[in-house]
C-alpha cells in the first residue's frame, strides 16, 4: 500500500489547516497502513513548485520505518534542451552548481565558530594602536608663487566693467572651498583695446577685508560663446596665480607668476579658486551684469569616503515601485591604491535576500558587473572591463539602467552608453538596500568617494543623463517624479545623510564614513549660472619682477579613529548568537602625522605625542541557528545541450539515519546556487517495518559550511568539539560528506582525516571522485575532469565510520577534522552527523537492498541494459553472521523461478554484490519496455529469516537491442596517445559468460588517428562491447585538442545500427544479443559525421541524405552564420570553412527530409 501526503505552503493558516489534514490522514494511517511493507509516500517540491523552502509535515506517530528512501528527481526547466551552450536560464543551463538539501529542525542548535577583534578602529588596520587623545593634524605642502614688481617699464590697463554690483560668488572665502569662471569675448576684449599680447596680471575690486588662501587663478582660450553648468571647462587652463592673498578695500593687484598669451581672435576663460581650510570674512567682488551666461561659480565640494569596512543603509520603503525598470547614478572616485579587488558598490536584496540589484564595481579582473532582475534564483547580467581611470584615479559619473519591457541593460559613463545587453527581462524586488558593500554589510567593502547618489523607478534616457550629471537635481529635471531615493552626499558632517527626493528619507552610515571636501580647483560638478562677472583691469607691459617660491603648509584635522573595546557574553543553550558588546566607544588620534606633496603623495612621517598605546587582540564568539541538516548534496549537471527527458531523472537515496528529525513539521529548503538549474521532485517514502537497528539520535558536529582550507589548518573552522554521546545507544557512526572547492581546492586530491579524543588520528581518506564513469553523459563543460568528492550530475560522496571502539555511552568524547595540507584556493564544503545506534532488532535477518542489473536507475545506467548475468545487493541485518541465502528470481509473470544458493560470511550491516548465474533463457520473450525483474531471498543459514519484509525487491528495464549475426565495427581513433602513436582507446567483446570473443586490432594496441572496419561474426546469443579509454577522455571530448573519433555499428550493405556518443569518458559498456535476421534499431540514427572536431580552419560532414538538404552554421546563441542548401541523392561529404571564424563552440544543423541533426563543433 502507498499513502500519498503533499505539503507546501509557507502561509501559517494554511499550515495549520495542513497539520489538521496530517493528523486525520495519520489516524487513517494507523489503520490501514500499519503492515509492514506499507509505504507513506510524501511529495515535497514538485516541477510546478515556485519555491525552494517551504514547510513539510512528515508523519509523527509511533510507527517504526524500516526504511526511508529519498527519491530525487530532476528535469531541465520546462523540459527544454539548452542549444545555446552558454546561457544559463534556458533547460538545464550551463553550468554546474553546488546544490544542498536541508532539513532545519528548531529544537536543535547549530553553532558556528568565530573570531572578533577585541577592539575596532576605525580607518586603522593594525595590531599596535598607539593614540592621542588631543587632536593630530596631517600637512599638505605647496609650493605657491609670489611675483613682485620690481619696477614698471611700460604698461598697458584695460578696463572691463565699472563695477554697479557686489558679488559675493567670485572668490568665496565663507566656504572651505570654491571656484568660478568667467567669459570675456574676444570681440568686446579688442573693442577695449586688448592687445594681441601676454596678460601679465589683473586687479579686482573688493568691497571690505577678507583673506583667501590658496587663490589660483587660471586662464583659457575658448570659442564658446556662453558657459554651460552642465558643461564647465575641467582642463586647457594654464595656471597663473597662486599665492594666499589678504583682500583689501578697494582695488587689489593679482601679478602673474606665468603671463598668459592672448590671441585676439578667441574668447577669454579666467578662472578663480580658493581653499580655505577655516572660513574668512565674505568676499564681495564689484562686477557687471553682462545680458548672457557669462559665469559659473560652486562651492559644493563635499563628498563621503569610504574605507573597506563601512556600509551605508538605504531605506528600501520608498522603492516598492521598482520593478520593471530602474536607473541608478553616482560620481565615484575609486581608491587606485586598493582597486581592483572584489568590490560590490551597491547592492539590492528581496525578502528571501536573493540578489535583486548589484554593482561590483570592479571585480579583481578589472570588469564592472551590472546585475538587476531575479527569476527564479538567476539574475541578469551584463559586465564589461574597465581601465584603471575609468573606476578610479579621477572623478567618473556611471549610471545604470534597465528596461524590463525592452529587455535592455545599459552601462553609462560620463553620459555617453559605456555598454549594454538585451533579453534581459527579469523583474526586480528590492527589499533591502546597501552603498558601499554587499546586501548585508557584511563584506565586499568598496573603497573610495561617492556623491550625487540617485535612484528613478524607470529608465532615464541618454540625453537626460548627459545633461544632468553635473546638475543637483530639482522639480525641473523631466523625470523629476520618478526620482525615488537622491543623496547628495553633501552635508559634511554627521552620521546619517539626507534624501533629498519627495520621500525624504535618512541614509544610516555603518562605520566610520568620513566627510571630505574637494580643494578649490578640484571642484568638477555642481555649478549655477550667471550673467554676473567681475570688473576687473588687464595689465600687459614690461616689467621687472622678482618671482619667489613660497613653500606653504596647509593644515588638516586627522580624521578621528572611534576606538570600540569589546566583550564577549555567552547565549549557551539558546538559539541567540553570543553578544559582542561594546565595553566602551572613544574617539582617540592615531599618533602619527604625515606631510602630504600636492598631489598626495607622503613626504614625511612624526610620531606626535602618544598618551597610551592599544594592542588589538581577538575574541572568540559562536553565531547560532536552528539546525539544518544537509540531507543531501548534490552538483547539478553542466547542462549545455544536455536532456535530461520529459520525465527526468531519478535517483534514490537511503536516508534513514536522519529519521529522528523527519517527523512532524520541518523546514526544507534547497541552497548553495543549484537549486533552480533543474526542475525537481523530491518525495520521502516511509517504508513501515522493523529496521535493523533504530535510530536513536542524529546530531550534528559542525553547521555544514564552506571554509578555506587556512581557517581549518589555523582550527578557526570545523574546531575539534566536544560531544555527548547519548546514554541510550550502543553504536555510533561519523557520516561525513566533503567536497573541495575553488581552482585547487576542486582539482586537487587532498588527504582529510577524523580524530577521536586527540591522539593518533583514526581514520584519514583521499577526497577525490573519478568523474568519467559518470552516468549522465555527455555534459557540456569539463563534466570528466575528477574532482574532490563530486562530479557534476551525480550525489557528492559520503563516508561513514564506525566509532562504537573509540567511546563510552554517555560521555564526551572530542572529535575534529582536518585537512593534512592544502594551497592556493581550497574550500571545503563539510558536513558530519553523529548517528547513534540502539542494539539491533533481529538476530538472524538477511535483506535484498539493490539491483545492479537490469534495471533503468539511473545510477546503473552505464552497465544497462543487460542480458547477462543479472547481479543484485544483500546484507546481512541480524547479528548472526550470514553465511548462506536462499535466493530466487524470474521475470515477468514467468511461472518459473530461477534459485540458486549464496555462500560466504558477511557480518552485522556487510553487504555482498552478487551476481547469479541466470540462464540465457531468462531474456526471452521480454516486452518492448518496462519488464519487471523479481528477487526474493530466504533460508539465511539454511534457517527461518525473522524478518520476511526485506526479502524481496524488483525493478523496472528496457531489452537490450537485437542484431544479426553479422554486422561491422567502424572505428576512428583520435589523436590521444599512451605513447609511440598508440591511442588511447581500445575495445574488447565479450560473450555473456565473460570469454573474450572479439579484441582490438593488433592485439588491442590501436594507432592513433586511424579508421578501422571490422566485419564481426556471432553465434546466437548475448554479448558485451566494452570500450575503454586510458585518459577517461572518450573519442570526442571539446577540451583536450585530440580531436575527434568515432564508433559505430554498421549492418552489411546498409545503414548504420548504432551510433556510440564519443563524449563517453572513460568507457563504453553496451550489452546486445544476436538472432538471426532480427536486427532492430535501438536509438534513432542519423547517418552524419563531423570531423575533425576540434577543427582549426574547416570542417567535414559526411552522411547519406536523398533529397533537399540544408546544412546550417549557427554560433551559439543560435544565430544563423552560413545556410547551404543542396540535391543529394546517396552519400555525401561536404567541407565548410571555419577559418573566418574567431575560436568558440558552433553547432551544425543538418535538416533532411526524414530527420534533424545538431551538432556542436570547437573551433580552435
Amino acid at each position: 500500500m502507498k499513502i500519498k501526503i503533499k505539503f507546501e505552503d509557507k502561509n501559517p493558516l494554511s499550515m495549520l489547516k495542513n497539520s489538521i489534514t496530517l493528523v486525520l490522514l495519520l489516524l487513517c494511517i494507523s489503520t490501514s497502513a500499519q503492515s509492514p511493507g506499507d509505504t507513506i509516500t510524501i511529495q515535497t517540491f514538485d516541477y510546478s513548485s515556485t519555491t525552494r523552502d517551504t514547510m513539510i509535515n512528515f508523519p509523527n506517530n509511533s510507527m517504526t520505518y524500516e526504511k526511508i528512501i529519498m527519491s530525487y528527481n530532476m528535469r531541465c526547466k520546462d523540459d527544454v534542451v539548452n542549444t545555446s551552450g552558454s546561457i544559463n536560464n534556458i533547460g538545464c543551463g550551463a553550468w554546474d552548481y553546488s546544490c544542498h538539501t536541508n532539513i532545519h529542525d528548531s529544537s536543535r542548535v547549530d553553532s558556528i565558530k568565530a573570531k572578533t577583534t577585541s577592539h575596532i578602529i576605525s580607518n586603522f588596520s593594525g595590531n599596535i594602536y598607539p593614540y592621542s587623545i588631543n587632536p593630530v593634524y596631517n600637512y599638505y605642502q605647496f609650493n605657491q608663487q609670489n611675483t613682485i614688481i620690481n619696477n614698471i617699464i611700460s604698461e598697458d590697463t584695460t578696463q572691463i566693467g565699472s563695477g554697479t554690483n557686489q558679488l559675493n560668488y567670485v572668490i568665496d572665502t565663507d566656504n572651505i572651498s570654491s571656484k568660478s569662471q568667467f567669459l570675456y569675448h574676444a570681440n568686446e576684449l579688442n573693442s577695449l583695446g586688448l592687445n594681441n599680447d601676454s596678460i601679465d596680471g589683473i586687479s579686482i575690486f573688493s568691497s571690505g577685508s577678507s583673506s583667501a588662501n590658496f587663490l589660483k587663478i587660471k586662464l583659457k582660450l575658448t570659442t564658446d560663446s556662453v558657459l554651460n553648468a552642465n558643461q564647465p571647462h575641467l582642463n586647457g587652463f594654464t595656471e597663473t596665480f597662486h599665492a594666499n592673498v589678504a583682500f583689501i578695500n578697494g582695488e587689489n593687484r593679482l601679478q602673474f607668476h606665468t603671463p598668459f598669451y592672448w590671441d585676439s581672435t578667441s574668447n577669454l576663460i579666467i578662472e578663480f579658486s580658493t581653499t580655505n581650510a577655516i572660513s574668512s570674512n565674505s568676499t564681495l567682488i564689484s562686477g557687471d551684469s553682462t545680458g548672457f551666461n557669462s559665469g559659473l561659480y560652486s562651492s559644493d565640494a563635499n563628498n563621503i569616503d569610504v574605507n573597506q569596512a563601512e556600509s551605508i543603509v538605504i531605506p528600501h520603503s520608498s522603492l516598492g515601485s521598482i520593478n520593471n525598470e530602474v536607473t541608478v547614478s553616482f560620481w565615484v572616485y575609486g581608491d587606485e591604491g586598493t582597486l581592483p579587488y572584489n568590490s560590490t558598490i551597491l547592492e539590492g536584496l528581496d525578502a528571501n535576500g536573493t540578489r535583486n540589484l548589484n554593482i561590483h564595481f570592479p571585480w579583481s579582473n578589472s570588469r564592472v558587473y551590472w546585475d538587476c532582475g531575479n527569476n527564479a534564483g538567476s539574475y541578469d547580467r551584463i559586465d564589461k572591463a574597465a581601465s584603471q581611470n575609468e573606476f578610479s584615479s579621477q572623478w567618473n559619473h556611471w549610471a545604470f539602467t534597465k528596461n524590463c519591457t525592452s529587455g535592455e541593460m545599459k552601462m553609462y559613463l560620463n553620459g555617453v552608453l559605456w555598454h549594454s545587453g538585451n533579453n534581459k527581462t527579469a523583474p526586480i524586488d528590492i527589499q533591502e538596500l546597501k552603498l558601499a558593500s554587499n546586501g548585508k554589510g557584511t563584506g565586499y567593502f568598496w573603497d573610495g568617494k561617492i556623491k550625487e547618489f540617485r535612484i528613478f523607478d524607470k529608465e532615464v534616457d541618454a540625453v537626460t543623463i548627459n545633461n544632468w550629471m553635473n546638475l543637483r537635481i530639482d522639480n525641473n529635471h523631466p523625470d523629476y517624479n520618478n526620482l525615488v531615493a537622491y543623496y547628495p552626499f553633501n552635508e559634511g558632517t554627521g552620521t546619517t545623510a539626507n534624501d533629498n527626493s519627495t520621500n525624504n528619507q535618512t541614509a544610516i552610515f555603518n562605520g566610520n564614513v568620513l566627510w571630505e571636501s574637494s580643494r578649490g580647483e578640484n571642484i568638477s560638478q555642481f555649478f549655477t549660472s550667471t550673467n554676473y562677472r567681475p570688473y576687473i583691469n588687464i595689465f600687459q607691459g614690461d616689467y621687472n619682477t622678482t618671482t619667489t617660491t613660497i613653500t606653504v603648509l596647509d593644515s588638516l584635522l586627522a580624521a578621528p579613529n572611534i576606538v570600540e573595546e569589546r566583550s564577549i557574553y555567552s547565549n549557551y543553550n539558546s538559539l541567540l548568537h553570543d553578544s559582542i558588546a561594546v565595553v566602551s566607544s572613544n574617539t582617540f588620534w592615531h599618533a602619527v602625522s604625515y606631510t602630504y606633496d600636492a598631489s598626495g603623495a607622503i613626504i614625511s612621517t612624526d610620531t606626535t605625542t602618544i598618551d597610551s598605546t592599544i594592542i588589538v587582540g581577538e575574541l572568540t564568539y559562536y553565531n547560532r541557528y536552528p539546525m539544518a541538516f544537509q540531507i543531501m548534496s548534490f552538483v547539478t549537471p553542466y547542462g549545455a545541450y544536455l536532456d535530461l527527458g520529459t520525465y527526468g531523472k531519478t535517483w534514490y537515496f537511503d536516508v534513514t539515519d536522519f529519521a529522528p528529525i523527519l517527523k512532524g513539521l520541518k523546514r526544507m529548503n534547497m541552497t548553495s546556487g543549484g537549486q533552480w538549474q533543474e526542475d525537481m521532485d523530491i518525495k520521502f517514502h516511509f517504508i513501515v517495518g522493523t529496521p535493523p537497528r533504530d535510530v536513536v539520535n542524529i546530531q550534528q558536529i559542525w553547521r555544514p559550511q564552506s571554509k578555506g582550507y587556512t581557517s581549518i589548518l589555523n582550527e578557526n573552522s570545523f574546531e575539534a568539539r566536544d560531544v555527548l554521546f547519548d546514554p541510550s545507544a550502543v553504536s555510533y557512526k561519523l557520516r561525513t560528506v566533503i567536497t573541495g572547492h575553488g581552482q585547487e581546492g576542486e582539482f586537487i586530491p587532498r588527504d582529510h582525516y577524523l580524530n577521536v579524543n586527540g591522539g593518533s588520528i583514526e581514520y584519514t581518506w583521499r577526497v577525490w571522485t573519478e568523474c568519467g564513469a559518470n552516468p549522465i553523459y555527455p555534459q557540456g563543460g569539463t563534466w570528466i575532469y575528477d574532482r574532490a568528492g563530486w562530479c557534476p550530475g551525480q550525489a557528492s560522496d559520503i563516508r561513514e565510520d564506525d566509532i562504537t571502539s573509540l567511546v563510552t555511552p554517555g560521555q564526551i568524547h572530542n572529535v575534529d577534522y582536518g585537512v593534512t595540507n592544502a594551497s592556493g584556493t581550497s574550500n571545503y564544503w563539510v558536513s558530519s552527523q553523529l548517528v547513534s545506534y540502539k542494539a539491533p532488532n533481529h538476530n538472524l535477518d538477511a535483506s535484498v537492498i539493490d539491483i545492479i542489473a537490469p534495471t533503468n536507475k539511473v545510477k546503473f545506467s552505464r552497465i544497462n541494459p543487460t542480458c547477462g548475468k543479472p547481479k543484485i545487493i544483500i546484507r546481512n541485518t541480524g547479528t548472526t553472521t550470514l553465511t548462506s541465502l536462499k535466493i530466487e528470481y524470474w521475470v515477468n509473470n514467468s511461472t518459473t523461478k530461477e534459485m540458486e544458493i549464496w555462500n560466504g560470511s558477511l557480518d552485522f550491516m556487510k553487504q555482498d554484490t552478487v551476481t547469479l548465474d541466470a540462464p540465457y533463457s531468462i531474456w526471452n520473450n521480454l516486452l518492448s519496455s518496462d519488464n519487471k525483474f523479481y528477487v526474493e531471498i530466504s533460508e539465511p543459514n539454511q534457517s527461518t529469516d525473522e524478518n520476511i519484509y526485506n526479502n524481496y525487491i524488483n525493478s523496472t528495464f528496457d531489452p537490450v537491442p537485437s542484431y544479426d549475426n553479422t554486422f561491422a565495427l567502424w572505428l576512428q581513433t583520435n589523436s590521444g596517445s599512451i605513447g609511440l602513436n598508440q591511442s588511447e582507446t581500445s575495445w574488447d567483446i565479450f560473450d555473456r559468460n565473460n570469454n573474450l570473443v572479439y579484441e582490438s586490432a593488433n592485439g588491442g594496441s590501436l594507432l592513433i588517428n586511424s579508421q578501422y572496419r571490422d566485419t564481426l561474426v556471432f553465434d546466437d546469443g548475448c554479448y558485451t562491447f566494452l570500450m575503454n579509454d586510458t585518459d577517461d577522455d572518450g573519442i570526442d571530448f571539446w577540451a583536450n585538442n585530440d580531436g575527434a573519433g568515432m564508433a559505430r555499428f554498421r549492418q552489411i550493405g546498409a545503414s548504420w545500427i548504432k551510433i556510440f556518443e564519443g563524449d563517453f569518458g572513460k568507457f563504453i559498456h553496451h550489452e546486445f544479443q544476436v538472432n538471426n535476421n532480427t536486427t532492430s534499431i535501438d536509438e534513432k540514427i542519423d547517418t552524419w559525421a563531423f570531423y575533425p572536431n576540434p577543427a582549426k580552419n574547416q570542417v567535414t560532414i559526411k552522411g547519406v541524405s536523398h533529397g533537399i538538404t540544408d546544412l546550417i552554421l549557427l554560433d551559439s546563441l543560435g544565430k544563423q552564420l552560413k545556410k547551404i542548401t543542396l540535391e543529394i541523392n546517396g552519400d555525401f561529404q561536404k567541407k565548410i570553412d571555419l577559418s573566418y571564424l574567431p575560436d568558440g563552440v558552433y553547432m551544425l544543423k543538418v535538416i533532411t527530409n526524414t530527420e534533424e541533426i545538431l551538432k556542436k563543433v570547437v573551433k580552435i
